[in-house]
């Protein structure tokens, strides 16, 4: 009798998962988003047959960069210039509309997250959007997508370049020339070596879990422990980040605090210097194709440390 029970209850527990696994795929948030792309197309072309259109994950797979992207499947109207007013996940990406710099990079090459970084394989927003734990690189979104343009446009960290489709990081780069971050970190894109401080050059290819193992959080305010909140909130305060312990009750525990001067920067100054942090790439880690690369007259001019 028990062991009929034990079997009754067994059975049922695996039917009720298996209708929990179903309910969770058909009421999946990408395919609300998806159904309502459709239904927004649907009117923008006067066809009220795409209101109907095939509800599937889509995917950007290219094997040079060997990664797969499945962001288009909620954002959908990324490359539709016609959703440039519409709401996210739907809108047409910036700066794509009217042949745009963005236009020039087909995503149908590029994907997302040589960009964006992040997880392209998820299709929640939870695992694809904020801070998501355990992600070898965050999402870099607004203004901290331009640290990765370094990835292919290496002369964009050239002295006397200057490209205002990346202000923001043309600003940081300016603000480390002109406070001299070179006379104490060794940053080889612009060519110094000194060994007074931690070396800068491929800050933006390490991994969060490379960044956390060797930098103290206890002092950060946000609750976000992420690679460009400790690098923000650094340039703001370096002595409130990190005041080392020159107290400490064992000698050999004893640290001096930074060195690093507090430049007293304004919000807008220390996110430009976080992202050009972010941008000092190595070339070695991010392998990048020379396909991928501007098509200029030579990058030899260009190629830092590589």
């Amino acid at each position: 009798m028990l062991k009929h029970i034990v079997f009754a209850i067994s059975g049922f527990l695996i039917v009720l998962q298996l209708g929990l696994f179903v309910y969770r795929e058909e009421t999946a948030e990408w395919k609300g988003y998806q159904e309502t792309y459709y239904k927004k197309l649907a009117e923008v072309v006067g066809d009220p047959k795409i209101a109907n259109s095939a509800i599937q994950v889509t995917q950007i797979w290219d094997k040079k960069l060997n990664r797969a992207d499945r962001c288009t499947t909620c954002h959908a109207g990324i490359a539709n210039p016609a959703f440039e007013n519409e709401p996210q996940p739907f809108t047409t990406h910036p700066n794509f509309k009217d042949e745009g710099y963005i236009s020039k990079h087909s995503f149908e090459k590029f994907g997302c997250t040589i960009c964006h970084e992040g997880n392209g394989q998820a299709v929640t927003v939870d695992a694809t959007h904020g801070v998501v734990k355990h992600l070898d690189r965050q999402l870099l979104s607004g203004e901290y997508v331009q640290a990765a343009c370094t990835k292919c446009h290496y002369e964009l960290l050239a002295r006397g370049v200057y490209w205002p489709e990346a202000d923001v990081l043309m600003k940081g780069k300016k603000l480390a020339l002109d406070l001299g971050c070179g006379a104490c970190h060794a940053i080889r894109q612009f060519g110094t070596n000194p060994p007074l401080a931690p070396e800068l050059s491929n800050m933006g290819s390490k991994t969060e879990l490379a960044f956390t193992l060797v930098h103290d959080f206890s002092q950060i305010e946000s609750e976000d422990h992420i690679t460009r909140v400790w690098e923000f909130e650094h340039f703001k305060d370096p002595q409130k980040i990190v005041p080392g312990n020159p107290d400490a009750p064992n000698p050999k525990d004893r640290t001096s605090p930074t060195s690093m001067p507090n430049w007293d920067l304004t919000e807008e100054e220390a996110k430009a210097l976080t992202v050009f942090v972010l941008s000092l790439r190595d070339p070695g880690v991010e392998e990048i194709p020379d396909t991928f690369f501007p098509e200029i007259a030579s990058h030899d001019g260009f190629l830092q440390y590589r």
